[in-house]
């Protein structure tokens, strides 16, 4: 509990710094309804609002989700590029996510970052993942941790109703097991993927030393 504790001040810390340190971007060169998001997320970084109503995620002219980290305060990302098959997705306190295949790949402006994650993953077709063996290499800094080595393995379970915030969907639900005898990591990342293999909801462990990922799609992008 108090690791927990610690962990959740230095991630509040590490956003109000870089929130500061945002000060300074033009905003006259975002379109509006950037700015509009922007204004909202920094309210509910610093504690003004308790919710982000869908409202507000309608009138952004972007692709939208939701995500929190830990018992932390739930911020709206919005797709910044996509290359290739990777898409990045940025906050107005600076926290970047980088997504391939629904995965989180790399983390930026976080107490501690995913700087490559390198994975033998390709798919999320049933036959090519279920109860089969994965592995992966994790790099990180602060502090510097490179080619961790971490074994992963998926499980496809019930099709379940979602309730998500503009409505329900039908999704699949897939468990993912991951352990590093390394630094004893063990933990359940669990994605929630429609027909067509797209990831809507998504509880994800990138690090040994932050709190889950809880991520939710809000506006797919096109």
């Amino acid at each position: 509990m108090k690791f927990l504790n610690k962990m959740k001040i230095k991630i509040k810390l590490s956003l109000l710094l870089i929130l500061s340190s945002c000060a300074t971007i033009d905003t006259n060169n975002i379109a509006p309804g950037y700015v509009e998001a922007f204004s909202s997320i920094k309210q509910i970084i610093l504690g003004y609002e308790e919710n982000i109503k869908p409202e507000i995620i309608s009138n952004i002219p972007y692709a939208s989700m939701l995500v929190k980290i830990g018992r932390g305060p739930t911020a709206l990302m919005i797709l910044e590029k996509i290359n290739e098959d990777e898409y990045t997705w940025v906050s107005s306190d600076g926290v970047y996510l980088v997504i391939k295949n629904g995965k989180i790949i790399k983390t930026f402006g976080l107490s501690n970052n995913l700087q490559e994650k390198l994975t033998t993953f390709k798919t999320w077709k049933r036959d090519s993942i279920h109860a089969k063996d994965f592995i992966s290499y994790y790099s990180f800094n602060q502090p510097e941790l490179n080619n961790l080595k971490v074994n992963s393995s998926f499980y496809f379970q019930e099709i379940e109703r979602v309730e998500l915030i503009f409505g329900q969907k039908d999704l699949k639900l897939i468990e993912e097991y991951i352990e590093s005898d390394e630094v004893g990591w063990f933990a359940t990342n669990k994605y929630w993927i429609d027909r067509d293999d797209y990831v809507w909801k998504s509880v994800q462990y990138v690090s040994p030393r932050l709190p889950a990922f809880y991520i939710e799609v809000t506006k797919k992008p096109r």
